[in-house]
């Protein structure tokens, strides 16, 4: 093994290495490490459990617009180890392991040497970032694109073997049924197998066309049609995004594969100036794996664009662009020679590139191309990105056995799996509301509006504030507890991640819950609790506070809490404006000799600006300022002990608003005497 050789391994293992380390790192995570995780474990559990996987659009149940084959592994497996997110991130990390196998059998079939094999590993495990980390997640893509990728190895050996085009068909049918993007593959194989195995290419075509074409046409008549509805007739309504298709993917791979493409360049050149320099009965067998895999690559691409380019897409993807063009580039980058060495300098270039360098493409699509622009579209890759922290960890474990321990069913149309956690069934998800027809998806709405307003559900879950569809069935709900910030437990890869985002995800997540009055330590006198829906008693001066009180939930504001009840009170105009500024007092409340005042404080915005004290009504110079805690929209307990100059007092809580951008909220003022 020469140096260029050593250097790829080194490089190619490296790669594998770090990948296959974030994995293992990222598989126990106790929640969605994508959001649609969840929705994945729904569709195995209707299986496990001989629930019908295609059934009429309802409240219980839509599946993603997928073929089966990930969901009946998936559950086959749960009904011995139990079904779990780790469950499916394991047949996918097996899944790329296979992948890795099928690559240097592929490479090594060419008679590539050993650090090309490494290195088209390399290549496929350095795309792992750009592919959005998608590649270890409990989604059938992986299963889907290993399937696909041994189809293509067995065809590709399958020259005078009908039984092992037999096995490649049946591979490449299988694939179909994991995720039906396999299907352009299907017609691309064909059109391989001509050059590779031209008479095994009919058992190759009658194999997928029995197990494909018959098992969709006895699928349908079980579904009465509607196997044919979710994985192809839905997918019509999806708008395509033909710049996407036209540029945007294309500019996307340039820009995060630089040096991979001009690698590309240069084993090609070469092996078109061996082709010319060989004998004509030569060509073609020097010609075969370079070329089948070649149009393997171009397929990758043009199932990546056409797959990008699809209403709600991710870069995930890209991910058969990725494996094809890593393959092609193991195959015909020269051995040795100078070439040799610029094309394996190249290959290492993009690997190290790929593992150093986070590619955010916005700035140039926004922008255009320029020096400065292209600037802005990287950034280091940070570890915090791509494997969980301790304290990420800790958080998603904590919510986890706060979701177990949950005594009623759980809305969470973005996490339905949650609810199973709860103890409880399964129930529809958002992506299964948006994906059905619209009169489906009224009646869905309907059916949740109805249970929530009849106390179906103990609680709800959103991700983002509520949608306008169940905002008036929330009236009821108030909030208990808003994450905002790095408080938030959310997703690592794909929607809602930070991971791949020029602008990462905002929106907080909201934990509601049906409205009720907070437990009282005996012995409380209540000054305020805003319940009659008015000011209790507060005067106020300007335009910021008004004379009633406001909803915590299904106001005019985005939810507001944990609250007591229904009604909270603060510097918000009618309809949820920050600009007004004033001051509001409370009637006058005497203190005790001991204990204390307790309230619910809390604000949004910068509090620079924003007061609370407690006045003496007597000498109104004499104050006790209270700490208005810092948070969106969320109110925090408040506790002042009274001292003994205070003992007996008369007082008045005076709440101040001078911020134009900011809003002082109050909930739940309490006297309680005692020690």
């Amino acid at each position: 093994m020469n140096a260029l050789q050593r250097m790829l391994v080194v490089v190619g293992a490296a790669a594998v290495l770090v990948v296959l380390a974030a994995m293992v790192l990222r598989v126990g995570f106790p929640l969605e490490l994508e959001w649609m995780e969840g929705g994945v474990l729904h569709q195995a559990h209707r299986f496990a459990n001989g629930q019908a996987l295609y059934p009429q659009p309802g409240r219980d149940f839509v599946p993603f617009l997928y073929t089966p084959g990930f969901a009946v592994l998936l559950g086959s497996l749960g009904k011995v180890f139990g079904l779990s997110y780790a469950l499916g991130r394991v047949i996918s990390i097996v899944s790329c392991v296979a992948i890795g196998w099928a690559i240097w059998t592929a490479v090594g079939t060419a008679s590539r040497p050993v650090g090309h094999r490494v290195a088209a590993i390399g290549l496929f495990a350095s795309g792992y970032v750009f592919t959005f980390r998608w590649l270890d997640l409990a989604r059938p893509d992986t299963m889907s694109m290993a399937l696909i990728l041994w189809a293509l190895v067995l065809l590709r050996r399958s020259r005078g073997r009908h039984k092992t085009a037999i096995a490649a068909g049946l591979l490449m049918a299988l694939a179909f049924w994991t995720k039906q993007t396999a299907a352009t593959f299907v017609i691309a194989s064909g059109i391989g197998a001509l050059w590779v195995a031209p008479r095994q290419a009919v058992s190759y075509a009658v194999t997928i066309a029995i197990v494909d074409g018959g098992g969709v046409l006895l699928g349908n008549a079980v579904t009465d049609g509607l196997l044919w509805h979710y994985i192809y007739e839905l997918h019509q309504t999806h708008a395509f995004n033909q710049e996407r298709f036209e540029k945007k993917t294309w500019g996307m791979f340039l820009h995060a594969g630089p040096f991979v493409l001009l690698a590309l360049l240069v084993g090609l050149a070469q092996v078109g100036r061996q082709l010319r320099a060989a004998a004509p009965d030569q060509r073609r067998a020097m010609s075969t794996d370079a070329v089948y895999w070649a149009l393997m690559a171009v397929t990758g691409l043009l199932v990546s664009a056409l797959g990008y380019s699809t209403q709600w897409a991710e870069p995930n993807a890209f991910i058969p662009g990725v494996l094809m063009g890593a393959i092609v580039v193991g195959v015909v980058f020269p051995e040795r020679g100078p070439w040799g060495g610029v094309a394996a300098a190249l290959v290492t270039a993009q690997i190290l590139f790929s593992l150093a360098v986070e590619p955010m493409y916005q700035p140039l699509q926004s922008k255009g191309w320029s020096l400065a622009t292209l600037r802005q579209s990287y950034a280091w890759q940070r570890l915090g990105r791509t494997v969980p922290s301790g304290q990420q960890r800790a958080n998603a474990a904590a919510l986890r056995v706060e979701i177990e321990a949950e005594p009623a069913a759980l809305l969470a149309i973005q996490r339905p799996w949650w609810n199973v956690l709860a103890g409880h069934e399964p129930h529809v998800g958002s992506m299964g509301i948006t994906d059905v027809l619209p009169e489906d998806r009224k009646d869905i709405q309907a059916a949740l509006r109805a249970e929530l307003r009849e106390g179906g559900f103990g609680s709800v879950w959103l991700e983002g504030e509520p949608p306008r569809w169940m905002s008036r069935a929330l009236r009821d709900y108030t909030v208990r507890r808003r994450l905002h910030g790095e408080d938030r437990i959310r997703p690592l890869s794909g929607y809602m991640s930070e991971a791949g985002m020029v602008t990462p995800y905002r929106a907080d997540q909201l934990w509601l819950a049906p409205a009720g009055p907070r437990p009282m330590p005996e012995g409380t006198i209540v000054v305020a609790d805003f319940e009659s829906g008015t000011s209790d008693d507060f005067t106020p001066t300007g335009a910021a506070f008004g004379r009633r009180a406001m909803r915590g939930t299904g106001s005019s504001l985005p939810p507001v809490g944990p609250l007591g009840g229904l009604y909270l009170y603060g510097s918000v105009g009618r309809r949820g404006q920050l600009a007004a500024t004033g001051t509001a007092r409370s009637a006058p409340f005497s203190l005790p000799k001991s204990g204390s005042v307790r309230l619910l404080l809390g604000s949004t915005g910068r509090v620079d600006a924003l007061r609370a004290a407690l006045v003496d009504t007597e000498d109104p110079t004499r104050r006790v300022e209270l700490e208005i805690p810092r948070g969106r929209l969320q109110l925090h307990p408040v506790r002042w002990d009274v001292e003994d100059a205070w003992a007996g007092r008369s007082v008045v809580l005076e709440l101040r608003d001078d911020a134009k951008k900011a809003a002082v909220f109050v909930d739940d003022v309490w006297v309680v005497p005692g020690p």
